[in-house]
């Protein structure tokens, strides 16, 4: 066999052998997620809050057609609350401010939280963070629709269910983050962000 053809055999494998990786890598499944992921997404667009200026907005208009985190909570709230707040923010910051994301918190206590208060309470964590209250029928629905429970005690505590949603770019509701996988939230985002719809 001539050197030229010893050549071009070792080229051809070669080429075949960065063929197969590169169908390797493609065929390969998606990184498994630490969120739940929902079989069949519901849209929240159409949802009517009160935004932070007290403005009664549909909520798909006031995200803007960008991705979103949502958070339900309540401005009294001792633990949880500022604390998922805090790493979402920080989230926000170490991703560099991302224009094709949002960060919302809807509250579950809308007699105290009025939007004003919220407001300035999410601005708190970070300035471009998005804050709703409205009606109790309104964040009644919104929580429902959410698959959000909450419930007071006495008059300054509520429990309430303390996920972290991720809305597509349409406002469907794709994953669901639960505090213990709230962890996972930092390497998975960027590749939700990346998937079809977001």
């Amino acid at each position: 066999m001539t050197r030229t053809r010893i050549a071009l055999v070792g080229a051809l494998a070669l080429l075949a052998a960065a063929a197969a990786y590169g169908l390797g890598v493609a065929l390969r499944p998606p990184p498994a997620l630490g969120g739940t992921a929902l079989q069949h997404p519901p849209n929240m667009a159409d949802l009517r809050l009160l935004r932070g200026d007290g403005e009664e907005v549909r909520l798909g208009d006031a995200l803007n057609g960008t991705s979103t985190l949502v958070f339900f909570g309540f401005t009294r709230c001792p633990d949880v609350c500022p604390l998922t707040m805090a790493r979402l923010a920080r989230l926000y910051e170490d991703m560099g401010r991302p224009a094709d994301l949002n960060v919302a918190m809807i509250t579950v206590d809308p007699e105290h939280d009025v939007p004003e208060l919220l407001d300035t309470y999410v601005r708190a964590f970070h300035d471009e963070f998005l804050a709703f209250s409205g009606s109790n029928a309104q964040i009644a629905t919104a929580a429902r629709t959410f698959f959000v429970g909450y419930a007071g005690i006495g008059t300054e505590t509520f429990t309430h269910t303390d996920v972290v949603a991720v809305l597509d770019r349409r406002g469907s509701l794709r994953y669901v983050y639960s505090q213990s996988n709230l962890v996972h939230l930092p390497g998975d985002l960027p590749v939700i962000l990346a998937q079809s719809g977001f």
